[in-house]
């Protein structure tokens, strides 16, 4: 764990689950030096809990001392607008400097199906596996992902355990394109500008 300075900012996340988080934090320490952050977090186990706890879980981490604030919730075959429009309006009035909403299609998965090399590193594959050109269209990424381990590995996929894992290998380049993703970096860029150099 790094050693945080003394101006670093404290973020707060909202998810579904403990594991979401931990990707996102992997993702993020590739952006930001992992000194000039922390996160504070509330978990909902589920997409439902999260939705009706999302406005008091906002207020408290602004109590709490973060200054900005992230939500994420898989899409899960949602109408993404309205699913947006929902998660805005509940944090709407929190007076934090920044927020983001962030909707994985349909899952947090399909970032991680982004880089072979990654999933090869994690599960001791052979060789590289062969993953789609647009994880963002499968049905069910989680499902495709734990298919894909079981076929080329002698691993058994658990998202809890190798979600931060694949996370944590991951070339940050090749989240560039993945649509779901993008406005993350854009939105770091606000709060450090020194991450600039990422989105170049």
């Amino acid at each position: 764990m790094a050693v945080l300075t003394k101006k670093a900012v404290k973020i707060g996340i909202i998810a579904e689950e403990v594991n979401d988080v931990d990707v996102l934090y992997e993702l993020t320490c590739k952006i930001i030096k992992e000194n000039q952050f922390s996160f504070a977090k509330f978990v909902g186990h589920g997409c439902g809990k999260l939705r009706r706890k999302c406005a008091a879980w906002a207020r408290n981490l602004l109590a709490r001392g973060c200054s900005h604030v992230v939500v994420i919730h898989d899409l899960d075959n949602r109408d993404e607008q309205q699913l947006r429009k929902i998660l805005e309006t509940e944090i709407d009035g929190v007076n934090f400097n920044c927020t983001i909403i962030l909707i994985p299609i349909q899952e947090i998965e399909s970032w991680l199906l982004l880089d072979s090399r990654a999933l090869k590193t994690v599960f001791n594959m052979r060789k590289l596996p062969q993953i789609p050109k647009s994880p963002e269209k499968l049905a069910n990424p989680k499902e495709f992902l734990g298919k894909l381990v079981k076929a080329t590995s002698r691993a058994q996929y658990l998202n809890t355990i190798h979600n931060r894992r694949i996370a944590r290998e991951i070339s940050i380049s090749k989240l560039r394109h993945c649509t779901s993703f993008s406005d993350y970096p854009r939105f770091l860029v606000d709060v450090f500008p020194r991450a600039s150099t990422w989105v170049s």
